[in-house]
């Protein structure tokens, strides 16, 4: 029993994980939008070139975390989905409500990678 309570417990942070690094994502969204909104301000206020470029370098930095996240949700969907099947003879496991949380969240990031991944 005591490890089927941890195989629970590394399911749940499995899933956590890969609902985690999809936040993430949206997180660096949100910051995009904010920076290009900042850019457009000190344009608009005619700001010194430094300080643009500056901002610019920030934002370039955001748009090259992308890849890093997408790169990880990939490797956190194959690790759950890699685990679940090597579980397939647990019963604790296969009944769970956590298998059916992380079964929903694979393929919510598999949605979500068709969506947003220009390289599937």
């Amino acid at each position: 029993m005591a490890e089927n309570n941890k195989d629970l417990k590394q399911l749940k942070i499995k899933t956590s994980s890969l609902t985690r690094i999809q936040k993430e994502y949206f997180g660096y969204k949100q910051e995009e939008q904010k920076q290009q909104e900042r850019i457009g301000k000190l344009k608009a206020q005619n700001a010194d070139d430094a300080d643009i470029k500056k901002q610019e370098e920030v934002l370039e930095e955001t748009f090259q975390m992308y890849p890093n996240i997408i790169g990880r949700l990939i490797d956190a969907v194959n690790d759950l989905q890699n685990w679940l099947d090597g579980k397939k003879n647990d019963p604790l496991i296969q009944t769970s409500n956590e298998k059916q949380i992380a079964v929903d969240a694979i393929i919510n990031a598999n949605e979500f990678l068709q969506a947003h991944n220009p390289a599937q």
